[in-house]
């Protein structure tokens, strides 16, 4: 791969960018579990009080309310990433090396 194309840096600062960025993950898992749980457990203390009636008393009530900002949060990224994957009418021109099965080795 060339190295401008190359996301990771060069020489010995690849596995540190993917280090990085596996921490970067790993940490953004972690926040959405907890924030999941938080939610559902705000949700259920609500339902099993009353407070959010009779209809949505039930235990599954708070997973549903989980279930229902996960969807409109992944809704709205695909609102927000709309624009940048149109496709223009620009011709594209071919790169000028090519990369198929007579470059692979063995």
């Amino acid at each position: 791969m060339p190295q401008s194309l190359n996301p990771f840096g060069t020489g010995s600062q690849a596995g540190l960018a993917v280090g990085i960025w596996g921490a970067a993950q790993a940490t953004a898992a972690g926040l959405a579990i907890a924030l999941g749980g938080a939610i559902r457990d705000g949700f259920a203390a609500l339902a099993s009080s009353g407070t959010l009636g009779p209809g949505l008393a039930e235990p599954a009530a708070a997973y549903h309310a989980v279930y229902h900002i996960e969807v409109a949060l992944l809704f709205a990224t695909l609102v927000a990433i709309g624009p940048l994957v149109r496709s223009a009418a620009v011709a594209r021109p071919l790169p000028a090396t090519r990369f198929g099965l007579a470059e692979f080795p063995g």
